[in-house]
């Protein structure tokens, strides 16, 4: 018994002495269970989303799913979640009359059949300096639906994520975003509900005739043009819209819809010199909760049928306008270097029978049309490379001006018979000897035509900037038949001559008096030799035209800022009112403007007022030089020469453009109306 009892006591001291290590292993498995969930949960819950990316200061994103695995989904339900700074903003799948939408690309993946849709939820309409864009701020989560996976396989995504952000200034959104599925059942993640909000923000498509799911009061009896509008009539029940969006047309904004008799009216806005004769749409209803897209075709207005007859119209009307605009250049102050070559014709043809007078302006007219057919194809070839075209860009190269200066230094030595041009053989037998010395023939008049172009395009006549602007934004053939018309109004006094040859003789006798007139011209094109002299050096030293442009400022009552187009905005956000002028040296009625207009009274007191109590921030834009930001200023307000004046204020904040010529009346009329209180 002894013995018994003392190998219990030894059991029960071991026992005893095991005890706190039991205790200390049961600690240990608790710890290391509750440690590997934590691990596998996270691990998990990062599995179902990206990281942030991007700027948080503009706008950043991430890449989510609404599942925890892929199961037997053949489409997978994602999103993109955009976290959006304040006073930011990003866009819709039509943007509006400004803007990108966001995209995604998914084709760098693990799987390259990979494909992801956007689901767009319903947008806020914003308005922008009288500009309509649609798009989202502060957050939102664009659904995506990702197919072209193996069904009950991981997927691993990179996507490719590119979105324009928006404040006072536009700023790329750019990031790729890594996700992974794991294989698995497919319930609902962290993220489902999220996403499932967003889902249920994307309207529905109606059926042919039938009503959408998410909004099923309402439904489209018609959309039809009214005048200037679109009016959409929806069925009884409907309740009250708050906004409809159109999609399918370019260059063709709705604005907001107004409540009216017959429906709602969405104001249609067009670029200038086109017009709206509807055709297939996509029109998004939103009404509260309830939001419908309807897909119809709206019919051309009433009695638009003919609709070639208006659009013949028009096309007439716009070459007339080119003819017209190039019959003007004849009278710009560009005409004083042309006007020697005009003149120089008119002597050479003194004495001459009708005949070969009338070759004679015929040739120098063919001259003008000629390079006006050359100036075409030269725009066509530029825009079909992606290079920016302009009237009167070619001024500022230099080797065109290093060309136009030998040039006209031949011209004024033929003026006074120190060379003689050459005829090629095949006008040989047509052109006897043109002038009085029997030197130049049709060759010199042709010359004398082409060279009579080209020193008139640093001007921007009124109805040339019309007429240009529709070339340069219209197809190949427009652009070609509206600069032939230019050239046709330009060479209409040649034309004019070889029609009526008997006005020659109101001149009188050739004589003396012809050689000191040839003398005269000849200096004339000298003193254009020594301006285009002045351009070449601005454009070869930088520095003459700093100094030319310290001189200005010292000498003139107005104190002119360099133009910025970001500044422009600020400017108007402070409440002043901004007068921008783009000018170069090449360009003659600029000169014109400044020295008859701008630098006089009462523009020049009015202006140097203003400034002076801080209401007015006077801007020029130097395209001396090419210069990208001064050109696309210019393509943005549908214009492609100088001069180019607008005053931008409270009451006008899209700016209030100015003639081409200015007047003192107009320039202050101009500031007047800009700074009137808005109605």
């Amino acid at each position: 018994m002894a013995n018994a009892d003392q190998k219990l006591n030894i059991c029960v001291a071991n026992l005893m002495a095991v005890r706190p290590l039991m205790r200390l292993l049961s600690v240990f498995v608790v710890f290391f269970g509750a440690f590997f969930c934590v691990v596998v949960m996270s691990t998990s819950a990062m599995a179902l989303q990206s990281d942030w990316q991007g700027d948080p200061t503009i706008a950043e994103a991430r890449l989510l799913s609404a599942v925890k695995g892929t199961g037997d989904l053949t489409t997978l339900p994602l999103a993109v979640e955009f976290r959006i700074a304040p006073g930011w903003k990003i866009y819709w799948r039509t943007p509006g009359e400004a803007g990108l939408p966001p995209t995604i690309d998914v084709s760098g993946s693990a799987s390259p059949s990979l494909e992801a849709t956007i689901r767009w939820p319903v947008p806020k309409r914003f308005d922008v300096f009288g500009f309509d864009n649609f798009g989202y701020e502060s957050q939102v989560t664009l659904p995506l639906d990702l197919t072209g996976h193996n069904v009950g396989a991981p997927v691993q995504i990179v996507a490719q994520l590119e979105a324009l952000a928006c404040s006072d200034i536009c700023v790329p959104v750019m990031a790729q975003l890594d996700l992974v599925l794991p294989d698995g059942a497919a319930t609902a993640s962290p993220h489902a509900q999220m996403i499932a909000r967003a889902s249920s923000m994307v309207p529905r498509i109606a059926p042919s005739g039938g009503r959408a799911a998410t909004g099923p009061n309402l439904f489209i009896v018609s959309a039809v043009i009214k005048d200037s509008d679109l009016a959409v009539q929806l069925a009884n029940g409907a309740p009250p819209i708050d906004d409809i969006l159109v999609e399918g047309f370019d260059g063709v904004a709705f604005k907001a819809p107004v409540l009216s008799s017959d429906g709602y009216h969405l104001p249609i806005s067009t670029a200038k010199g086109t017009g709206f004769d509807g055709g297939p749409a996509i029109l998004t209803v939103i009404a509260g909760g309830e939001m419908a897209e309807f897909h119809l075709a709206i019919p051309p207005p009433t009695g638009a049928s003919a609709s070639t007859s208006p659009a013949h119209s028009d096309a007439l009307i716009m070459l007339a306008i080119a003819f017209l605009g190039g019959l003007i250049l004849n009278l710009m102050p560009c005409v004083l270097p042309v006007l020697a070559l005009k003149l120089s014709a008119v002597l050479g043809v003194v004495g001459r029978d009708r005949a070969r007078l009338r070759l004679g302006f015929l040739a120098g007219a063919a001259g003008i049309i000629t390079s006006f057919a050359l100036l075409a194809l030269t725009m066509v070839l530029i825009r079909q490379a992606g290079g920016q075209i302009g009237w009167g860009v070619q001024f500022q190269n230099p080797v065109f001006l290093g060309v136009m200066i030998g040039l006209l230094g031949i011209f004024a030595l033929s003026l006074v018979d120190l060379v003689t041009i050459p005829v090629p053989r095949f006008a040989a037998s047509l052109a006897r000897p043109s002038g009085p010395t029997g030197r130049n023939g049709l060759a010199g008049d042709f010359l004398a035509g082409m060279l009579a172009t080209i020193l008139a395009t640093p001007c921007s006549a009124p109805f040339v900037g019309t007429a240009v602007t529709v070339a340069l934004t219209g197809d190949t053939l427009t652009l070609f038949a509206i600069f032939l018309a230019m050239g046709a109004g330009l060479a209409s006094p040649w034309l004019l001559v070889a029609l009526f040859p008997g006005m020659v003789a109101l001149l009188p006798r050739p004589g003396v008096w012809m050689i000191w007139v040839r003398r005269g011209l000849a200096l004339l094109l000298v003193g254009t030799m020594l301006w285009l002299g002045m351009i070449l050096s601005t454009l070869l030293l930088p520095e003459n035209r700093e100094a030319s442009i310290d001189d200005t400022a010292r000498l003139g009552a107005i104190s002119w800022a360099d133009f910025a187009s970001e500044a422009v905005a600020a400017h108007l956000a402070d409440g002043q009112v901004v007068f921008v002028d783009v000018t170069a040296d090449w360009c003659i009625t600029c000169k014109a403007n400044k020295a008859f207009v701008l630098d006089q009274d009462p523009v020049v007191s009015k202006m140097a007022a203003l400034q002076q109590a801080g209401s007015l921030v006077p801007m020029q834009a130097d395209w001396t030089r090419p210069n990208e930001q001064i050109s696309t200023f210019l393509a943005s307000h549908n214009r492609f020469g100088i001069p180019f004046n607008i005053v931008y204020g409270p009451a006008m904040p899209d700016g209030y453009l100015l003639p081409e010529l200015l007047t003192s009346s107009a320039v202050l009329e101009a500031l007047e109306l800009v700074t009137r209180s808005p109605k």
